[in-house]
């Protein structure tokens, strides 16, 4: 079969978009959630947005959409969804393409599109990523992620965790107990919006562990926390769809008015899957482990509250997120060079 390229807007595909959107289909592939970035694209990026879609020679059928932006100066293409806050990006198939097909016309998009690429957050399992070219390959890397699996029941959960660990647990438990420290966990959703209070007091905690991790040269200014509030209080694309999306998911544990730790992300289509791109916690509690709190708590909720299966916690390979029973899976990044 012979395929042809077309560059399609963005907001012409919706319905085709959709369509295409399964249940356990990652939330970053969403058009809803896709449309956030795209909005920041066109706002903050030196990019242009450009919708790759391929059809059979002679029809305008659709059979993949490759969602992508090509930088302002005409140098190179990422994908549109490779964005900081956005944890997977991928094309998008028409329901019924089989996997020999999605090769073929892999192979094609790459024949056809011969300027450099950056692409970046592509699952190592995609068609997309199995059929980049080798001889175009100038770079690539596997980037860990870590997901928790939620199977049988929480008390079965806890004994597949070290010794230890279940150790440490108890430990954090009894520290609380023991000093009258109380702590509760609160479950935010599409039906059960964060407070705005709350959501001012999830930002400046998050804007804290954010400078004194990666910028602590910049804790002193007050001109660069201004600049991170507004970014993270209005701009960025997670912060708006988050506030809007129906799949949108947050788990804060408090300890009274404090916030100790928080983290937030969305679900599937199905329900089956919550995967988490932000997290934090309250610096100032430390010494009461509030990182484990939430994460036990958690975990606790989701076994017997949900019918949540994975809990992925995304990039990277944070000592927590495998003691806590993560077990690995590895994102794709490429650099392409241009041919011809």
């Amino acid at each position: 079969m012979g395929y042809k390229l077309i560059f399609k807007r963005f907001g012409s595909l919706e319905k085709v978009w959709k369509d295409m959107e399964t249940p356990g289909m990652s939330p970053f592939l969403h058009y809803d959630y896709m449309r956030f970035i795209k909005q920041s694209v066109a706002l903050f990026k030196p990019f242009f947005t450009r919708i790759a879609c391929i059809c059979p020679e002679g029809s305008d059928e659709i059979l993949m959409i490759c969602p992508m932006k090509l930088r302002a100066d005409f140098k190179y293409y990422t994908l549109l969804g490779d964005m900081q806050g956005c944890d997977i990006a991928d094309m998008l198939w028409k329901p019924g393409v089989s996997e020999e097909e999605k090769a073929e016309i892999v192979r094609f998009f790459f024949d056809t599109v011969k300027d450099k690429m950056f692409l970046n957050r592509i699952p190592s399992e995609s068609p997309f990523a199995k059929g980049v070219p080798e001889e175009r390959i100038s770079y690539s890397r596997d980037v860990e992620y870590v997901a928790i699996d939620l199977k049988e029941s929480y008390p079965a959960y806890l004994q597949t965790l070290s010794k230890n660990m279940r150790h440490q647990i108890n430990k954090t438990y009894n520290r609380l107990e023991r000093e009258g420290v109380p702590q509760e966990l609160f479950i935010y959703d599409g039906d059960n919006r964060v407070p705005k209070d709350l959501e001012k007091k999830i930002n400046r905690m998050y804007i804290t562990r954010l400078i004194s991790r990666y910028n602590p040269e910049r804790e002193g200014s007050k001109l660069w926390r201004a600049y991170y509030w507004v970014l993270f209080q209005y701009l960025k694309h997670d912060t708006r769809s988050f506030r809007r999306l129906p799949n949108s998911f947050m788990a804060v544990v408090m300890s009274g008015e404090k916030v100790m730790a928080f983290v937030s992300g969305y679900k599937t289509h199905d329900g089956k899957k919550v995967s988490m791109t932000r997290l934090a916690i309250n610096e100032d509690l430390d010494y009461y482990s509030p990182g484990r709190i939430l994460m036990n708590e958690l975990i606790k909720y989701l076994f017997e509250k949900t019918d949540i299966e994975i809990l992925d916690m995304s990039r990277g390979d944070e000592r927590y997120k495998k003691d806590f029973g993560g077990r690995s899976y590895f994102i794709k990044d490429f650099v392409v060079e241009r041919v011809g």
